[in-house]
């Protein structure tokens, strides 16, 4: 009896880390709209883990993603227009083609993200760390070994200081 009892938890355990939580948000029913039917205007998706989703074509018109994790997000041609992405983490996103016209994206972390054809009419972009971002007219200079920090403010980049 006790084989069987250890062999059917060995079996059980593996199976059930795999299982990933369901993301979690600010307002659980706009999370499970924008599942559905990969639309959710001016939802409060605030603080949701939304890491490696396709949101290929979404329209999140003026929704709010403040703190969202969207590290590694397909973003193609989805509508962020007036989008809160402030303090959001896009790390290695894809945004080629989106439309993030007077999206708020200060103080995210868009390091290696693609944002090639984006629409950025209006963005504000205020502390954003944009190292090895590609597809905005103005790029970063790589890193130095003081590991400088740089940021788009008021339509110019610059050295942050400390």
């Amino acid at each position: 009896m006790l084989k069987k009892f250890i062999f059917t938890t060995a079996i059980l355990i593996p199976s059930v880390a795999v299982v990933k939580p369901m993301a979690l948000a600010e307002n659980p029913e706009h999370l499970l709209q924008l599942q559905r039917g990969n639309e959710c205007r001016h939802c409060d998706l605030t603080g949701a883990d939304l890491t490696g989703i396709d949101l290929q074509g979404a329209d999140l018109i003026g929704a709010s993603l403040r703190n969202a994790v969207l590290d590694e997000a397909n973003l193609v041609r989805a509508n962020l227009t007036a989008a809160d992405l402030q303090s959001a983490s896009l790390v290695g996103a894809n945004l080629f083609s989106t439309n993030l016209s007077y999206a708020n994206l200060s103080s995210a972390n868009l390091y290696n993200a693609i944002l090639v054809s984006a629409d950025v009419t209006g963005t504000d972009f205020t502390e954003a760390n944009l190292v090895g971002v590609t597809g905005l007219e103005t790029q970063p200079p790589p890193r130095t070994e003081e590991h400088e920090e740089w940021i788009f403010e008021n339509g110019e980049l610059r050295r942050k200081t400390q």
